[in-house]
């Protein structure tokens, strides 16, 4: 079943990722203003791209971690240039120095999420470990390019929750001009859309 919804929603990918991301990275900006040492991730090429924010968050003196892949989880390590390509074409930086530093808050990609407010990645856990690992919880904010939501429940009780999912959709009038519409959603069930 969660096979199958993840191809579903691999398959939805197809939107104007530019567009997309320049939304995302918006309302995330304005979030993350709150927040001193944040989890980001470099993005594939699916995902939405965030190095944009990654930059304005630098200049804004915050902290900023990325993913850094280690066997079957990974570790945080701050983020630095220049990057490397590495396993899955993860481009990772060439730090590999773990930090202990605690993070406020973590912005992770996700492929969907289901009626529990969890995340459906590509199947390798690796967020799921990280997660486990940590002895503390930060804010978890969730963002897609284009939402992919089960009404069904697909996760394990050892995925990751979400506090907030982020992600931009594009509509069809009957008149074939594109309508957007962003997408912003609050667990617990509360949805909350803005009109373009």
């Amino acid at each position: 079943m969660k096979n199958s919804f993840r191809k579903l929603c691999l398959e939805n990918f197809k939107v104007n990722r530019y567009l997309a991301s320049k939304k995302i990275e918006k309302e995330l900006l304005k979030i993350a203003k709150n927040y001193k040492n944040i989890l980001l991730f470099i993005p594939l090429k699916n995902e939405p791209q965030i190095r944009g924010l990654i930059n304005k968050l630098r200049r804004e003196k915050k902290t900023i971690f990325v993913p850094f892949m280690e066997d079957l989880s990974f570790k945080m390590v701050k983020y630095a240039l220049p990057l490397k390509r590495k396993k899955f074409s993860i481009l990772e930086p060439l730090n590999k120095q773990k930090t202990l530093q605690k993070i406020d808050l973590a912005i992770v990609p996700v492929v969907g999420i289901d009626s529990d407010f969890r995340r459906i990645g590509f199947g390798k856990g690796m967020y799921d470990r990280f997660f486990a690992s940590l002895k503390y919880r930060p804010k978890v904010v969730f963002v897609q390019i284009r939402p992919c939501i089960s009404k069904s429940k697909l996760s394990d009780k050892f995925d990751v929750v979400g506090d907030e999912f982020i992600s931009f959709n594009v509509r069809r009038k009957n008149d074939n001009r594109n309508y957007s519409r962003f997408f912003f959603i609050r667990s617990g069930g509360i949805f909350h859309s803005k009109k373009d």
